[in-house]
């Protein structure tokens, strides 16, 4: 004798219908996408940025290697390296936003659960890779050579 399990809906995730399984159901994308945008950014924070930290902050002085340098605008202009900066600097602030709100929310912090808080720890990240391509795209002129 099997006795089915109704669970109530959840918020995120995949939404059944608690009454009864007539096949409806739909994915909650906008929670889609921040969980993507904070995985992302936590394989960026713990793979990219430590070996960014270690040629250019480490090894490049000592001479071991050959690094960027600011006063090369072939570099910097390039747009791979631009767009390399921009996913190393704006992608880790959405990972620190997803895992800052939640720890609120573990703490049992009411207010971390409502719609202006959402706004702005993303708000937040979003408005940090704005400011990331604005300074990217008005430091160094691009350059393709």
């Amino acid at each position: 004798m099997s006795e089915e399990l109704h669970l109530p809906a959840r918020r995120g995730g995949r939404r059944e219908a608690a009454g009864g399984g007539n096949g409806t159901s739909r994915p909650a994308l906008a929670h889609l996408f921040w969980w993507f945008m904070f995985a992302q950014g936590g394989v960026i924070a713990a793979i990219l940025l430590p070996v960014h930290i270690l040629f250019q902050g480490i090894l490049g002085p000592l001479g071991l290697v050959r690094v960027a340098s600011l006063h090369n605008p072939d570099i910097i202009g390039n747009p791979i390296v631009k767009l390399y900066l921009l996913v190393l600097i704006a992608v880790p602030f959405f990972h620190f936003a997803h895992r800052l709100r939640y720890l609120l929310v573990d703490f049992g912090v009411p207010a971390a659960k409502s719609v202006p808080a959402q706004i702005a720890f993303y708000g937040g990240a979003v408005l940090v890779g704005l400011v990331t391509i604005y300074v990217l795209l008005t430091t160094a002129p691009i350059t393709f050579g």
